[in-house]
């Protein structure tokens, strides 16, 4: 019987996407080459927006990205920068009403600077306003006070001039290439960590004759401390924020010292903008991670808090701060909220988070705590507030970001169009509908899915299944848009595209998400089983014989998990997955994480017993199912050990297996090139084993003679390991 699902379109999207003539499917060139709108920012008076939007040139092998800016009034989209492979302009940002600052690179620029627009002026050339020594990033202006802030990596001595100088000393002075260390952390995500730490800083501006400039010099808010921020790797000017009368930071930064590499603190601090003080945690008692301070126009800072130590995915909790006391707002709210702003008369607080996969807009009363949903569908991002609307950018699985709003008072939603650019690629692409169903799953949940039917759907026929499994493992398939993993390029090439967010998912209470500690084989597993058997059960256009599973991080590791406890897979995409729990933890930059996930650290006898429980590495016999194995050389947080072993044990028992593997790239696909070449290697494999011969059973492995010895092994290692402890029996779940 065929299933009947919901499906979403949101205004202005549908309508830019008309078809006319002969529709085209998107293709991993048109996903790479599609131009990319960032976050928007906009004008004091609410009256205008800008955003950088980048694109890919193959032939030059290079990306331009240039700034536009939105009439809010009359939806009119101007280019204010050329596109151009010598210049990039990115992180906009008004100054006033008629002048934005952006930051320029460029070819004969040593280091990027902070450049200048009046954008009310049609035949305004941009001027340049700073002279840095060195790159900085993370910009935040504040008009009142005409205070700049941002961020930049400095030595000890805490200036940017320093930096530079000790740059150049140490390139010109060291011969050997020897990296030395005497504590964690050595690396983090895909660098090799160094003396330089970031700093915030703050300038002046003032205006004579109309134009910008810097009065003074840069102000080292952290300088001659061990406080780093914003935080590494992914720290950005959420990270800290400038108090209303320009008198206070307020950042976060985590602790400091080898203990940042096992847990998670990171407190909220306070500084004065005169430099003259140290500052000060108001959150110091709470050993988890603290975020996005925000002030409030009448002064009070808002922020997010964790609670659990050791777990990056713990429910976000907003705390308001006085000065003097902290209070919980909706405290029994169970959706982790990762955005702030506050309402101009500061009684209301609106966040986006994460629900049942859409990231929403929700307005929060300061006075009662009544939580209201002022989006439904997609994902928003970029949140400002001003003359009665909400201005954002909204995202989804048929679109890259678009500038939208909501009018606070109506509700009404109004999108502006994009750029002639992107109009024009967009337009005449065949890009399905994507549907949204819901089954039982582990623990009697009702567990969420995604399916998108292939481009050029003829109900009549069967489909191959491209079934994705998301990283994290605490995260999900949203609606939202991506160039690395975007489950229309699959629908495009012909496959029924199925995306599940199991136990361990994001966006379906704290509960839900926790529910995969100490059970990364278990309940998620099940899920998807269960979810692969719903889908072939209750849609008729699914070939079951043509089942593909494709994953990375966390995905990666349940495809391992897959090859040895399951036979319903035709093939296999493994990308930077995990092969041994154990291996993964000595060689992993954030040990904290497996620390929560398994429940203790591998050289502890009885911890040591989660590890192994859940290890694809000890299942490696079962392995049958041909597999794509795919790593980067710069991945610290699975590294590329874990693919090269993955791709050892398939090798070594003859399984069908290739390895494409990037020196230049981290845990992600990021360069355009590299992009392309992972896509056309996913595909080609994918293709390659469809409606193959291969024998393969179709039951569970769980349930093969195969399977059954090798978990009798794994029992008996466990038993084994339990007599000669005195503690608690871990019981094996099934």
């Amino acid at each position: 019987m065929k299933k009947t699902l919901k499906s979403f379109c949101f205004a202005g999207i549908c309508a830019l996407m008309a078809i006319t003539g002969e529709a085209r499917t998107l293709s991993p060139h048109e996903l790479i080459t599609l131009p990319r709108p960032g976050g928007v920012a906009t004008a004091p008076s609410g009256k205008r927006a800008v955003f950088a939007q980048s694109q890919y040139n193959t032939t030059a092998d290079k990306s331009t990205k240039n700034l536009h800016v939105v009439d809010l009034e009359n939806s009119k989209i101007d280019t204010v920068t050329a596109a151009s492979l010598d210049y990039q302009q990115d992180d906009a940002f008004f100054l006033d009403d008629d002048h934005i600052a952006f930051y320029q690179t460029g070819t004969d620029l040593d280091v990027g600077q902070l450049y200048v627009l009046n954008i009310r002026k049609s035949d305004a050339k941009p001027y340049q306003l700073t002279k840095f020594p060195v790159d900085v990033s993370n910009f935040k202006f504040y008009a009142e006070s005409k205070l700049l802030a941002f961020s930049a990596a400095v030595y000890q001595d805490g200036t940017l001039e320093g930096a530079r100088a000790e740059d150049e000393k140490i390139q010109k002075e060291k011969k050997d290439s020897a990296l030395v260390y005497d504590s964690l952390m050595v690396r983090h995500w895909d660098h090799f960590t160094s003396a330089k730490k970031n700093n915030i800083f703050i300038i002046k501006l003032d205006v004579h004759d109309g134009k910008y400039q810097v009065n003074g010099s840069p102000k080292n808010l952290l300088k001659g401390g061990d406080l780093e921020s914003p935080v590494l790797p992914f720290g950005d000017a959420a990270n800290f924020d400038i108090s209303p009368d320009g008198t206070q930071l307020a950042f976060v930064s985590k602790i400091p010292g080898p203990e940042g590499a096992w847990e998670t603190s990171q407190h909220v601090y306070l500084v004065s903008t005169e430099g003259d003080s140290e500052p000060v945690a108001i959150n110091h008692d709470i050993p988890a991670a603290a975020n996005n301070p925000v002030f409030a126009p009448d002064g009070t800072l808002a922020y997010f808090q964790m609670l659990e130590p050791k777990y990056e995915a713990d429910r976000n909790r907003i705390v308001l701060y006085n000065g003097e006391t902290r209070t919980y707002l909706a405290e029994n709210w169970d959706r982790s909220p990762s955005s702030l702003v506050f309402s101009k008369d500061s009684k209301t607080i609106y966040v986006t988070a994460e629900e049942h996969g859409h990231t929403k807009i929700f307005s929060i009363e300061r006075e009662t705590g009544n939580v209201k949903t002022l989006t439904e569908k997609h994902t928003a991002s970029s949140l400002s507030v001003l003359n009665g609307k909400l201005v954002f950018s909204l995202a989804s699985m048929n679109h890259p970001n678009i500038v939208s709003s909501i009018d606070l008072e109506s509700g009404e939603l109004k999108t502006y169009g994009v750029t002639n650019e992107l109009a024009v690629l967009m337009k005449g692409l065949d890009m399905p509908t994507p549907e949204e169903f819901w089954f039982n799953g582990s623990l009697n949940a009702t567990v969420h899915g995604w399916i998108i039917k292939p481009a050029d759907f003829d109900s009549s026929k069967k489909y191959p299944v491209a079934f994705l499994i998301h990283g994290g493992p605490q995260g999900s398939w949203g609606s939202s848009w991506s160039t690395r993993w975007n489950p229309q390029i699959y629908a495009a090439a012909g496959y029924v595209t199925v995306a599940i967010n199991p136990h361990g998912s994001t966006g379906y209470g704290q509960g839900f998400c926790d529910a995969i500690r100490n059970n990364w084989g278990s309940y998620p597993y099940f899920d998807l089983d269960k979810g692969l058997s719903y889908v072939i059960e209750n849609f008729d256009f699914v070939d079951a014989d043509n089942v593909f599973g494709l994953g990375a991080s966390y995905g990666g590791y349940m495809i391992n998990w897959i090859n040895g406890h399951s036979k319903r897979f035709k093939a296999l995409v493994n990308h930077d997955g995990m092969f041994s729990t154990i291996n993964s933890f000595y060689t992993t930059d954030e040990l904290y994480f497996p620390e929560r996930e398994f429940g203790g650290v591998p050289f502890s006898p009885f911890h040591r017993l989660a590890y192994e429980r859940w290890s694809p590495s000890n299942y490696v016999a079962n392995w049958k199912t041909p597999t794509l194995v795919i790593h980067g050389a710069r991945d610290y947080r699975l590294v590329d050990g874990e693919g090269l072993a993955t791709f050892t044990a398939l090798q070594r028992q003859g399984v069908p297996s290739k390895l494409v593997y990037f020196p230049d790239e981290n845990h992600w696909v990021l360069k355009p090139a590299n992009s392309l070449k992972w896509h056309k290697e996913v595909l080609d494999w994918l293709a390659r084993w469809k409606n193959s011969p291969a024998p393969l059973a179709k039951e569970n492995d769980l349930n093969t003679k195969d399977s059954a010895s090798v978990r009798i092994d794994i029992e008996q290692l466990v038993k084994g390991i339990h007599s000669n402890l005195n503690g608690p029996r871990l019981e094996l779940q099934e």
